[in-house]
């Protein structure tokens, strides 16, 4: 897996080498009015370092013909990847309780299981390899690979102990909500309390 793939891996490639590389050519046909490089060649900095088009040459160049390029197939169609649903009960949970995004996450994550309870309580291998499946695009989406397993791991038992808590007539997703929103307002009274002292 490479970098691009670890990190965000659902992210487009804005900038592909055949792009560039097409784009730098279409601007270097002109000489720069700025530095005076000649035609083909890189703009210079008034060090002499080869640096990006100065903003005179891409005008005296025009803007590209990104279109005509397309039909050609030069430059590929951009790919639209679906972001993870997962990200997205990240920021609501971040937005809803006013928490960081490391704690959005392990909401996201524990509701996603709280989905789930019949697959849970049945036992069912399905639910848990989807579980696993939605945890590693989170995970990949914000960091290192081994940690999804754990992830999962660990928001099962939230999970059970919310079960247990709300009682068999309990809803547990509103009891979670209540412990969520406790435990924010304790972190939070704890903060301004160690600021005064």
């Amino acid at each position: 897996m490479t970098q691009q793939e670890r990190w965000g891996h659902w992210r487009p490639a804005f900038r592909s080498g055949e792009s560039v590389r097409l784009v730098r050519a279409w601007y270097r046909r002109v000489e720069c009015p700025a530095c005076g490089a000649a035609a083909g060649r890189a703009c210079r900095s008034p060090s002499g370092y080869a640096t990006n088009e100065h903003r005179a040459r891409r005008d005296a160049a025009g803007q590209p013909p990104y279109e005509e390029w397309r039909q050609q197939g030069l430059i590929p169609e951009n790919r639209h990847i679906p972001v993870p649903a997962l990200l997205d009960a990240c920021r609501a949970a971040r937005e809803e309780f006013g928490i960081d995004e490391s704690v959005g996450d392990a909401v996201a994550v524990v509701r996603n299981v709280l989905t789930d309870l019949i697959g849970i309580a049945l036992g069912d291998d399905t639910t848990f390899d989807r579980l696993d499946d939605a945890t590693r695009a989170l995970v990949l989406a914000r960091g290192p690979e081994g940690s999804a397993d754990v992830i999962t791991v660990l928001a099962s038992l939230v999970v059970t102990l919310t079960r247990r808590l709300a009682e068999p007539d309990g809803d547990p997703d509103a009891l979670l909500t209540a412990l969520i929103r406790s435990q924010v307002d304790h972190a939070r009274r704890h903060r301004v309390h160690t600021r005064k002292t």
